[in-house]
């Protein structure tokens, strides 16, 4: 069963493995107008854009522990950091850095993974009890997905829906298609409420299980078989 640690002192290598960082963006300890200064123009005008103080305050916070943490891959200062945008839409690196990253948020919560020379999606969604979860999969759910969750005791279905949602989500962001690729392009085999895996017809991809973090849901997807997952707390500094 996955955790989230805290960082040893030297992090193991991306070779083999993948890291996943938590963050919590409303933590008290946050720095905000330091926050600001490490990000691009380009993340400054899209903050700039949000009507509401709180999101402005989620997306910086989102977005300077993204430079904080892939500074320490690259032994680089946060600041420095550059990005651009791949032909899928897809943000990455400036330059020949051999690293990946992918990141994704939630009301007060982020996700970033970080692994080499492989593509890697996440997603994480806190779960909304007063949704109407059932008018989403029928409409974006494949009918194999569709009949799983039906099939589930009603009181496991909603924690099911947002399962095989976050995971066909990361599978999406990995292929580098987002949102502009179809949810029903994969089929996510429910086997409970908890437990997940990505069908056969997609072979090279693996569905990775994460740390639980009460009230949100999250998947990572990645090519290749990287052999650790690790999840990580990201501490504001």
């Amino acid at each position: 069963m996955l955790s989230w640690l805290q960082p040893p002192g030297e992090l193991p290598s991306l070779e083999t493995s993948v890291q996943v960082w938590a963050v919590r963006l409303d933590d008290p300890g946050i720095d905000v107008e330091r926050g600001h200064d490490l990000l691009s123009l380009a993340e400054r005008e899209r903050a700039a854009r949000f009507k509401f103080a709180k999101h402005r305050r989620r997306y910086v916070a989102a977005h300077a522990a993204l430079h904080e943490i892939l500074g320490r891959y690259l032994r680089a200062q946060p600041r420095r950091l550059s990005f651009e945008v791949g032909a899928n839409g897809k943000p990455k690196l400036t330059g020949e850095t051999g690293i990946d990253f992918n990141l994704s948020h939630s009301e007060e919560m982020a996700l970033i993974a970080v692994g080499r020379g492989r593509e890697l999606g996440v997603d994480i969604e806190q779960v909304r009890e007063k949704f109407e979860f059932e008018e989403v999969a029928e409409r974006f759910f494949s009918a194999k997905e569709v009949a799983a969750l039906r099939a589930l005791p009603p009181a496991l279905q909603r924690r099911a829906f947002y399962k095989c949602w976050t995971s066909k989500e990361a599978f999406l962001k990995a292929k580098g298609t987002g949102l502009s690729g179809a949810l029903d392009e994969v089929d996510i085999l429910l086997t409970d409420h908890r437990h997940v895996r990505i069908a056969a017809a997609v072979p090279g991809w693996r569905l990775c299980e994460l740390a639980s973090i009460v009230e949100y849901e999250s998947a990572l997807v990645c090519a290749g078989a990287p052999t650790g997952i690790h999840c990580y707390q990201w501490q504001p500094g």
